[in-house]
C-alpha cells in the first residue's frame, strides 16, 4: 500500500499493487499538463485505488475522448485519472515507499528536443502493443522558427504567454515541491526576469499557490486544464518557467540537477550532469541557474 497527495495536501489517495505499469511518457499533452519534459505514471486496477481525502477538490479536465487529466483545484498538482478500469497515477505525487520502478519510455516520437534519454529502458514511438489505443493525430511541438520570441501555452489553449529573453540555463529540480506540483520525476525549469514575460491570452484563468512555509516557492496553473504555467518569484524578480509549457523549441538541454538529496527513490539520475544536494553555492547560482 502506498499513499499519494497533492502539493497543498488537500487531496490524498492510496493505491495497492500489483502495478500494471510504470512508464515515462514523452507526449506533448503530458509535457503541457505536468510542465515537465516527461510525465511518469503508475497504473493499478481501479479496485486497488481509494481516495482518502479531498475528492471534492479534484477538477476533471478531459483532454481526449478517452483520457482525463485531473488536478487539484487549490494547488494545481496533477492527480490520478480514475475514469476507467485502470487508475493512472502520477508518480511524482506518490510517497517514496513506492515499490515499483519505470519499465519503459512511451511516445518518444513526440519527445521534446530539450530532453535526452540516458537509460536503457525500452522505448516505444507511441503505446506498446496491447497497451492502449493508437493515437491518430499526435500533439506535436511547434516547428522551428527564426523568431527569437519564445511562445508558450496551456494544454487547453486558454492561457498563452511570450518571452523576449533567451534563457541561458535549464535546471532539473528534484525537490519534493517540484515533484508534487508537477506529478513527475522532477521539474525542469528556467528563469526569466519579470519584465520579459507577457501574458498574451487568458491571464484571468491563472491561479497561483504559494507553499505556506516556503520563502518564495510558488506554482501557477490554468484553472481550466491544470497545466503548469510560469510562476512569479517576486523576491528574486523572476518567473520560474516550466519547460513543458513552451511551444517554441528551445536550443538548450538541462545543465544541472539540484536538490538531489530529495529525489524520488524510484528515479535514477544517469545524465552525468553536475549534482547539488540542495541549491548550488551562492557564488555559482547566477552562472548555473540564471
Amino acid at each position: 500500500m502506498t499513499t499519494g497527495s497533492c502539493l497543498c495536501g488537500a487531496v490524498r489517495y492510496e493505491i495497492a499493487g500489483p502495478y500494471k505499469w510504470m512508464t515515462h511518457c514523452h507526449c506533448s499533452m503530458c509535457r503541457k499538463h505536468h510542465g515537465s519534459l516527461f510525465g511518469t505514471t503508475v497504473g493499478v486496477e481501479r479496485s486497488n485505488f481509494r481516495w482518502l481525502q479531498g475528492e471534492d477538490a479534484v477538477v476533471h479536465y478531459r483532454s481526449s475522448a478517452t483520457f482525463e487529466r485531473p488536478f487539484c483545484a487549490h494547488c494545481g498538482s496533477v492527480l490520478p485519472d480514475v475514469s476507467g478500469e485502470v487508475a493512472i497515477c502520477p508518480a511524482g505525487t506518490l510517497a517514496d515507499d513506492l515499490d515499483a520502478r519505470p519499465r519503459a519510455h512511451i511516445f518518444v516520437s513526440s519527445k521534446s528536443p530539450m530532453c535526452e534519454i540516458h537509460d536503457d529502458l525500452r522505448r516505444f514511438d507511441e503505446y506498446p502493443p496491447g497497451y492502449g489505443q493508437a493515437v491518430s493525430a499526435p500533439h506535436n511541438p511547434a516547428a522551428e522558427t527564426t523568431d527569437p520570441t519564445l511562445h508558450g501555452s496551456c494544454l487547453c489553449g486558454a492561457v498563452a504567454f511570450e518571452i523576449d529573453e533567451q534563457p541561458r540555463n535549464l535546471v532539473n529540480c528534484h525537490c519534493s515541491r517540484c515533484r508534487k506540483s508537477r506529478g513527475a520525476a522532477h521539474g525542469t525549469n528556467f528563469f526569466v526576469r519579470l519584465e520579459h514575460l507577457r501574458w498574451t491570452r487568458g491571464a484571468q484563468k491563472i491561479r497561483s499557490y504559494k507553499v505556506p512555509d516556503a520563502q518564495i516557492f510558488t506554482t501557477s496553473f490554468c484553472t481550466d486544464c491544470g497545466s503548469k504555467l510560469p510562476a512569479a518569484f517576486a523576491p528574486i524578480k523572476r518567473y520560474i518557467v516550466p519547460a513543458g509549457a513552451l511551444d517554441t523549441p528551445l536550443p538548450l538541454k538541462p545543465g544541472i540537477n539540484i536538490y538531489v538529496s530529495s529525489k524520488a527513490a524510484w528515479f535514477d539520475i544517469r545524465d552525468g550532469l553536475e549534482q547539488f544536494d540542495a541549491m548550488p553555492p551562492m557564488d555559482r547560482v547566477r552562472d548555473v541557474m540564471f
